[in-house]
């Protein structure tokens, strides 16, 4: 009976134990996740995006076992990557940012929409850092990681906002510019409508860029 009581005991504490480290995830995500969100869109401070890096990558450490911080380092390093003041130095976040997103993809186990969309991200601000040079490779890059995203999870909005962003931002002689981009915007502003995340740290970014880019193709 003693014996009993103590195992009993033993499950409770323990499940205790891994509740309390749970919500300390959680609430520490949490708060960096808004931290990300709320940096200036347009100009986000470089100082204050590789804090929030490196919290997330200290996140990391302490949770091996999840996905998310190594995503969110990587976005944060992506971000990084395009408002870097030289090529050398937009190329060192971004191959920082690669290399955390096959982290994650090693944790994930399995093909994940979220980590496809992010590398499909990344190399569209891989392109943008040397259009000239790099457009080849890494559109095409760029459409093979949209197209496992749409295999894996077709609803995901990010996806479709990616692919407008991408028409958006080309050039109108390359076959770009506003008007084709909105078909795509138009169908990531559907998704979004209906997009709910896992959990409240998951992934959940790209609905105010997608309105902002569609209100464009209306003028």
């Amino acid at each position: 009976m003693k014996k009993t009581i103590f195992t009993a005991l033993a499950f409770v504490l323990s499940m205790c134990m891994v509740l309390a480290q749970n919500e300390k995830y959680t609430q520490a995500m949490t708060t960096n996740i808004q931290a990300l969100n709320g940096l200036d869109k347009e100009k986000p401070d470089a100082k204050a995006l590789q804090d929030i890096a490196n919290r997330f990558e200290r996140i990391a450490a302490a949770e091996p076992k999840e996905w998310l911080p190594k995503y969110y380092a990587a976005h944060c390093n992506v971000i990084l990557g395009f408002v870097g003041a030289s090529l050398e130095e937009k190329d060192k976040y971004l191959e920082k940012a690669g290399a955390l997103l096959k982290d994650a993809e090693a944790i994930a186990g399995k093909p994940n929409d979220e980590i496809l969309v992010m590398q499909a991200f990344h190399s569209q601000i891989h392109l943008a850092a040397d259009a000239a040079n790099r457009w080849e490779a890494d559109g095409a890059k760029f459409a093979e990681y949209i197209t496992s995203a749409k295999k894996v999870n077709a609803e995901n909005p990010r996806i479709y906002y990616l692919e407008g962003s991408s028409v958006f931002f080309t050039p109108e002689e390359f076959g770009g510019g506003k008007k084709p981009a909105k078909t795509f915007l138009e169908k990531a502003s559907q998704k979004f409508a209906a997009f709910k995340p896992e959990t409240s740290i998951h992934p959940d970014w790209g609905k105010a860029e997608t309105e902002w880019m569609l209100a464009q193709t209306n003028q």
